[in-house]
């Protein structure tokens, strides 16, 4: 199963039982039926506008039909990205399409972008019923468990055992040497992280770990790269499976940046960003959704204020973390957010990209996180 991309507090008010006046088939509640549907083009398939389809949501993916044959099918494994947006001025010129108060729904392919039309339901109305559906066909949310320890590392024989050990003990007295300047700091630094990013825990923490207490001796324990040595080393201890360390580091890390650099400083929105990651991985979903929606307020009250790409940023995070708790609807609700806040310019970017996958993912209602 695809998870969520990013780094998912009750769930949002769910958009209420869908009526046969809508003109939306809720007979079924593990399928929906979308009339008045004109195809725009995007398919290799399918060239012509076509007009007069009826979607059908279910568990197998999208459905797009004639009154008696199928048109176009979308597996919910195939979708790259999903979009409903009210429709732009280049899409209403360019479709035989009468103008009404409707929306586009854009599929998003490997081979490409399907877009069609969806009459007399607007944006909003087409995403709460979407989002509705998908939440009471999937039932009862579950979170993500708390991520494991990772497998003890294996070794071939008791040359590796000894290898491993010099490895570890070259790591620590790298770390135990004496820092002159700031760039030997940011080298060792650097190549703790690399030993992170690999999997090599042990010999990332035995570097961090005599790092640290050199830093604040050189330059002091509450200067900036001394933080994000302990930032590192709060992260090292997390991958490794020490999980109540992890949190204790990034705590103090957090409480350290606060008192320097203020709730809102740059260092300070990182490292509690980082501390939020920290209770997500441990299963402690309510602290990490309550830090990220604080960083939120903060960036929100920044001179670029609610539409700035770092609060955008900071709203992707959240939801994800809210998708991977079990708030589905709530998250879906968020990555629409993300989307609509995001310049036309940026529909390319990654922002945009992990927002409109995501989106796909959650609206499957057999993905679970």
């Amino acid at each position: 199963m695809r998870r969520v991309i990013g780094h998912p507090p009750h769930p949002g008010p769910g958009a209420g039982i869908l009526s046969r006046a809508s003109g939306w088939n809720d007979d079924d509640m593990s399928s929906l039926s979308i009339p008045q549907v004109t195809y725009l083009g995007g398919h290799p398939e399918r060239a012509d506008e076509t007009r007069g389809l009826t979607a059908v949501v279910d568990r197998s993916g999208i459905l797009l039909r004639r009154p008696f044959r199928r048109f176009l099918t979308f597996s919910w494994g195939a979708l790259r990205g999903l979009e409903v947006r009210t429709p732009d001025f280049l899409t209403l010129i360019s479709s035989r399409s009468a103008y009404d108060d409707g929306s586009s729904l854009h599929l998003h392919l490997d081979r490409g972008v399907c877009r069609f039309h969806v009459h007399g339901v607007p944006a909003p109305d087409l995403r709460a019923r979407l989002a509705s559906w998908v939440a009471d066909t999937a039932g009862p949310p579950a979170p993500l468990p708390a991520m494991p320890p990772p497998p003890p590392r294996g070794s071939s024989g008791p040359l590796d055992v000894v290898r491993m050990s010099l490895d570890l003990w070259r790591v620590a007295g790298l770390g135990r040497e004496s820092l002159p300047d700031r760039g030997t700091l940011a080298y060792r630094l650097s190549l703790a992280e690399d030993h992170r990013r690999c999997g090599r825990h042990g010999e990332a923490i035995a570097l961090l770990e005599p790092l640290a207490a050199g830093a604040a001796q050189a330059f002091g324990p509450v200067d900036e790269d001394t933080l994000k040595v302990r930032n590192a080393l709060g992260q090292a201890y997390l991958e490794a499976g020490q999980v109540d360390d992890g949190l204790d580091v990034l705590r103090e890390v957090v409480a350290v940046a606060e008192h320097l650099h203020g709730d809102d400083g740059a260092l300070t929105l990182v490292v509690r960003n980082n501390l939020a990651i920290a209770y997500q991985h441990a299963g402690q979903y309510a602290q990490a959704i309550e830090l990220h929606e604080q960083n939120i307020r903060h960036t929100e009250r920044n001179p670029q204020g609610r539409d700035s790409i770092e609060t955008v940023g900071r709203r992707n995070n959240l939801a994800a973390t809210l998708a991977l708790a079990g708030y589905r609807e709530r998250a879906i609700e968020l990555y629409w957010e993300v989307l609509d806040a995001l310049p036309d310019g940026y529909r390319s970017q990654t922002l945009a990209v992990n927002a409109r996958q995501n989106l796909a993912i959650l609206h499957n209602p057999s993905w679970t996180p």
